[in-house]
């Protein structure tokens, strides 16, 4: 039996354009995406001096961008402060397994 995936087509409208979007994903988590991008184009319309939709696009990509990086950024020092307390937790507990079975 072959695996079969299924596409959906979500018509999203996005700074009042109507966009189809073809994906195997959940058209739920499509439109909610769609929505936020929709909401990020409008605020920087709203602060920018272009008006122009290509414009207004590429700074809303790049606000996106710098936000996702500095996400990624906090995660990697999570992670990092994560693996840290580990080791020294392990350090801690090997040091008193010895020292109770010395």
């Amino acid at each position: 039996m072959s695996d079969h995936v299924v596409e959906n087509t979500v018509v999203v409208k996005i700074f009042g354009e109507e966009y189809p979007i073809t994906s195997a994903g959940d058209p739920e988590h499509i439109r909610r995406v769609a929505d936020f991008v929709d909401t990020r184009m409008r605020e920087v319309a709203q602060i920018s001096r272009s008006k122009a939709k290509d414009k207004v696009a590429i700074l809303t990509a790049l606000s996106i961008a710098s936000e996702l990086v500095e996400k990624r950024d906090q995660l990697r020092h999570i992670e990092s402060d994560r693996d840290d307390c580990v080791e020294s937790m392990l350090s801690r507990l090997e040091q008193s397994l010895a020292d109770t079975q010395a």
